[in-house]
């Protein structure tokens, strides 16, 4: 059986679906083929827990950000596709041992104010570091306008625009671009529970000790200027979204369909072949998979050494530390204990951040040798707190992130994974009740991703996250502008620009890529 098609998409995640989206808008004949019985990769929300059926847990991203600042949002119109979230202020809070706590809200002023509770200087520098993020982000806007792969002399002219208008920060900026986001941390603020917050929102860029990690906070910037989105019903909601707008695009969607190879012939991509024997030939093959994977999938001797050899050697989980995600659903609502607060701010909507600074380190440097962190630190989403509808009535769903987890454990996962999910829900037990009324649990650790998902070590940016690896750079040097790898194969996924996150970014770039392309 052979199918013809303009475009191929491996992977019906956000990206491969938005990429479908602009391209089907353009009138290419498009397929997504995705290997899962539902769309949404990642973005993607179930019912996973044999004894809570009712109960819906996210599978990996439980938040929107980026895409709020992105142009995906109007430019396919999702609000009218089924668009349901809500926003929470504050966001993030802080939950320090002691019951004291730091909240970050929408408005920057008033995140300094709570850090003033713990001290006036940190108070100061946030506002005074919020300003020097302003600046990096507006560097990289001016750097983000069209291909980041392709310079041109407006490119230039605005990068020159921002660096005169920033020119008293030159010297901040490059520290905050070459430097380790833990360095930042301890040169900026003087209190333990300042740099706890910091660390704990940006651990989810991989090991904060890692030179040029400190762009990561520019998500600081995102958060004080677009905010967060909740999905309203789960993560599925988004994926529903994107299916619907996929469809109106005009594209086809393919499930329960796994690659065995992107087909490539005489350094031509002539289409993919599927594990059932079916070949779909396209001019366009876009693989949203990792690069490692897309690597894989490649006909063997389709792909120059040069390029094969660089996506191969594309970083994932290099230093062993990758998320985990940890579920439970309860027939309790979760709410804090402790950190109750007396000037009317109510922290149960917010996500809350339990691990001080030194644990984070100590965590990391464990998990680098391969043990599970002895003092878990990890993000708590009350889900049901902002999303009732996910759960039966006056029931939970806790949502747990693990920024800093080993990818492998040298004891061994079937030995070491109950224990570990133990001692997380003890230490979160510390900090919220409800967790007597446990029901059930889902604990996804980075090696259990893999295995679920097809992605390299479970690495769910693809890429480790750095300076390094950014904008042309990424995944590598010379595989980051718009000139496919093979004619007619391109990357489509959080391997290329602007990397990891739920921005849509990568899937709008490669789907102008191809338009180009195919022009």
């Amino acid at each position: 059986m052979i199918d013809r098609y303009d475009v191929v998409i491996l992977g019906g995640g956000h990206n491969g679906l938005i990429a479908g989206a602009y391209l089907g808008k353009a009138g290419k004949r498009t397929l997504v083929v995705e290997q899962a019985a539902i769309a949404g990769g990642l973005s993607q929300s179930e019912r996973v827990i044999p004894e809570a059926p009712h109960h819906m847990i996210n599978t990996g991203t439980a938040e929107l950000i980026h895409i709020r600042a992105s142009p995906v949002m109007q430019d396919l119109d999702l609000q009218s596709h089924g668009w349901n979230t809500v926003e929470t202020d504050p966001m993030y809070a802080y939950l320090d041992p002691d019951g004291g706590s730091i909240a970050v809200f929408r408005d920057p002023r008033r995140t300094a104010e709570d850090i003033a509770r713990y001290s006036t200087a940190d108070a100061r520098a946030y506002l005074e570091f919020i300003e020097l993020i302003d600046a990096l982000m507006q560097f990289a806007g001016a750097m983000g306008k069209g291909d980041p792969g392709v310079r041109t002399v407006g490119n230039y002219l605005d990068l020159a625009r921002v660096s005169i208008r920033n020119r008293a920060l030159k010297t901040k900026l490059q520290l905050i671009s070459t430097a380790p986001a833990d360095q930042l941390a301890a040169e900026w603020f003087e209190h333990p529970a300042t740099r706890a917050l910091l660390l704990g929102i940006v651990a989810g860029a991989g090991p904060f000790d890692t030179d040029g990690n400190g762009i990561a906070y520019a998500l600081f910037g995102l958060l004080h200027r677009v905010g967060v989105s909740k999905a309203v019903g789960g993560m599925r909601m988004f994926a529903d979204v994107l299916v619907s707008a996929y469809a109106a695009s005009g594209g086809e969607l393919m499930l329960n369909a796994e690659v065995a190879e992107i087909v490539i012939r005489d350094g031509t991509t002539q289409g993919v072949c599927l594990v059932d024997g079916r070949m779909i030939e396209a001019d366009v093959v876009i693989a949203t998979c990792d690069p490692i994977s897309a690597a894989r999938l490649a006909t063997q001797g389709g792909l120059d050494r040069v390029t094969r050899t660089r996506l191969e050697y594309a970083p994932a989980h290099r230093a062993n530390v990758g998320p985990s995600l940890l579920n439970v659903a309860s027939s309790q609502p979760f709410r804090l204990k402790r950190h109750r607060r007396t000037d009317g701010v109510d922290l149960n909507q917010a996500v809350g951040l339990i691990g001080t600074a030194d644990e984070l380190r100590q965590a990391l440097v464990q998990a680098r040798r391969g043990l599970v962190p002895m003092t878990p630190v990890f993000s708590l989403s009350p889900m049901t707190n902002w999303d009732p509808s996910i759960a039966p009535d006056g029931q939970g769903v806790a949502y747990i992130y693990l920024p800093v987890f080993p990818v492998d454990v040298n004891a061994g996962w079937d030995s070491a994974k109950a224990p570990a999910a133990n001692a997380i829900i003890a230490r979160a037990a510390d900090y919220y009740d409800g967790f007597d009324g446990e029901l059930g649990r889902w604990f996804e650790t980075c090696s259990d991703r893999e295995t679920r998902t097809g992605l390299t070590k479970g690495c769910v940016t693809h890429v480790d996250f750095g300076a390094q690896r950014t904008g042309a750079k990424r995944p590598a040097f010379g595989l980051g502008g718009p000139e496919p790898l093979a004619r007619g194969l391109f990357l489509g996924g959080a391997g290329i620009h602007p990397g990891g996150g739920v921005s849509g970014g990568p899937g709008r770039l490669v789907a102008k890529r191809v338009l180009d392309y195919l022009t």
